[in-house]
């Protein structure tokens, strides 16, 4: 095309030279339209304006000076409202030579007896004006999205709930399309998925690396070097990227912010120090959080301390009132005996027995009374070994049916002397076990001897099963006798304590029976159960000892 207007035919020399001199000298962009609407001719400002040269738009259609994101029909609307007002003016986003679009005042006047030329179209340059509207706007956006997140993360001590919120926030003031947050562990150097909010299109196609795991490596870069690091992917119509944005609290990075527009240009370097402002505040936060939450475990680690400790102090008084009260009923069952025995060798040596028969009887109620009395200083002697842990058993090979028949036999004396029945049926030949025969001896008379002192009528009875193949027998001993509440059954098994602990009680006793039973067997490599219906339902006591190996008869159940 000539460097000079086109001339029409009815437009003078004069008329053309004119135009010509106020197009090349005008301060303005302008442009010079064909019938067709394309470009003839554009002026040195619009060069300095777009950036675009002369040559490069000249031939070009009206359309490609306007945005690549102005509706497709725009062209179509402008020259429609020229056509009916005469005159069209209006702001328009133009495009740039970097690719970028620029907002300019558009003025489209249609010109007669000029042809070639149809359309001279005047361009204002709106830049700096719209530039600082638009970033003003901007800043006023990211004050609001940070005022946001700064609520987010105040609002909830929830690690979980303020680390979803802030992320909630972050994809919405900002406007982008995802945003996930990967946290430190508190005891180590891995990261893990805190939280994350998108708003991508499935539909979208996009590589892995842009929506990273903990694994990710340019999110491992970033807090490695508590740097912003930024990756980038060419999709169909724009640019994705991906910000990690490094969580730091003072001198402690605790995270990875990761940021995904897939609009480039809203991850700019310009956001580069909000995105760090905002890393500071949720890594701030994160640490308040976990510091909150470190707080309120060691209170609860005190208060379960504190709690430990009174129930301590709370068992450690109960058990000084059950040695107190031990001290003062075996200080009683101590002296009845002895009273007991001196009482009767006194009316022995006094002489004052009427007959030979009289002395007897007395002499055998002060033996009976003494054999008591070392009953009850064997029971405490046996405590104070548990004590200082020198109760010891000699463990071997023992005929069960010998010393079961021979304790049974000597504690039915003590039943017939009640009135009650006690039971043994004959207990088979040949069923060893492995204990301490003495010991042994003293667990039978414990036990056969407690039921039949908590019996005041009825029956007691003794059996043996020993069941085929198993490495074990039970030695069991039923009663009919006062029974025991289920609220005093798990004292039974405690120094000092019965089921009655006054000094007064009906049935006497130290209360160290079931304690020694309990050890003894034990320590010989058995077990020992109470079970008991309830008050006044009788009691059952089982034995459980360890079988020699051996051939020996099974008996089955007869309880």
């Amino acid at each position: 095309m000539s460097n000079t207007l086109p001339d029409g035919a009815s437009v003078g020399a004069a008329a053309g030279g004119a135009l010509q001199q106020h197009f090349e000298n005008a301060p303005i962009g302008m442009l010079l339209l064909g019938e067709d609407r394309a470009i003839l001719r554009a002026n040195e400002t619009v060069a300095s304006i777009t950036g675009l040269a002369p040559a490069i738009l000249s031939g070009s259609p009206f359309r490609r000076f306007l945005s690549t994101d102005a509706p497709l029909d725009l062209e179509d609307r402008i020259f429609e409202e020229l056509e009916h007002s005469g005159r069209w003016l209006g702001e328009v986003e133009i495009r740039t030579s970097i690719g970028d679009t620029s907002p300019m005042l558009v003025a489209i006047t249609p010109v007669s007896d000029c042809a070639p030329v149809r359309y001279v179209v005047t361009v204002f340059e709106l830049g700096n004006q719209r530039w600082i509207e638009a970033e003003s706007s901007r800043r006023a956006a990211e004050l609001s999205a940070l005022s946001a997140i700064a609520v987010a993360t105040g609002s909830s001590t929830d690690f979980d709930e303020m680390l979803h919120a802030a992320a909630r926030e972050i994809v919405e003031g900002l406007e982008v399309d995802a945003c996930w947050i990967h946290c430190r562990d508190e005891w180590g150097p891995e990261l893990r998925l805190g939280a994350g909010a998108t708003h991508l299109d499935p539909s979208l196609r996009i590589s892995s690396y842009m929506i990273p795991d903990a694994k990710n490596p340019a999110l491992l870069r970033a807090a490695e070097a508590r740097e912003l690091v930024t990756e980038s992917e060419l999709l169909d119509r724009s640019i994705a990227t991906v910000m990690h944005v490094p969580l730091l609290s003072r001198d402690d990075m605790v995270g990875v912010l990761s940021i995904l527009s897939v609009e480039g240009e809203k991850l700019s370097t310009r956001s580069s120090d909000l995105l760090c402002a905002i890393g500071y505040k949720i890594g701030t936060a994160i640490q308040n959080v976990r510091l909150l939450e470190s707080v309120r475990r060691q209170q609860q680690e005190l208060k379960e301390k504190n709690d430990e400790l009174e129930t301590l102090v709370s068992q450690l008084l109960e058990a000084d009132r059950l040695k107190n009260e031990f001290l003062a009923n075996t200080s009683h069952e101590l002296r009845t005996p002895l009273n007991s025995i001196i009482g009767f060798l006194n009316l022995v040596i006094d002489g004052l027995c009427e007959n030979e028969e009289e002395r007897m009887e007395l002499l055998n109620h002060a033996l009976t009374s003494g054999r008591h009395l070392l009953s009850l200083i064997n029971d405490v002697l046996d405590l104070a070994r548990m004590e200082a842990g020198r109760l010891q058993v000699e463990v071997g090979e023992v005929d069960l049916s010998a010393v079961l028949n021979e304790v049974a036999a000597t504690m039915a004396v003590q039943a017939r002397e009640k009135y009650l029945d006690l039971y043994c049926p004959r207990i088979p030949e040949g069923v060893r076990v492995s204990a301490d025969e003495s010991r042994l001896r003293q667990v039978f008379v414990n036990v056969i001897g407690n039921a039949i002192k908590f019996t005041p009528k009825g029956t007691v009875t003794i059996g043996l099963e020993t069941p085929a193949g198993e490495p074990f027998v039970e030695v069991w001993v039923r009663d009919t006798g006062i029974g025991v509440g289920q609220e005093k059954m798990a004292r039974l098994f405690h120094k000092f304590s019965q089921g009655d602990t006054s000094t007064t009680r009906k049935f006497g006793g130290t209360g160290l029976g079931l304690v020694i039973v309990k050890e003894l067997v034990e320590m010989m490599g058995g077990s020992v159960r109470l079970e008991s219906a309830g008050d006044g339902k009788g009691t059952l006591v089982t034995m459980r000892l360890a079988r020699v190996a051996g051939r020996a008869p099974a008996t089955g159940p007869s309880r």
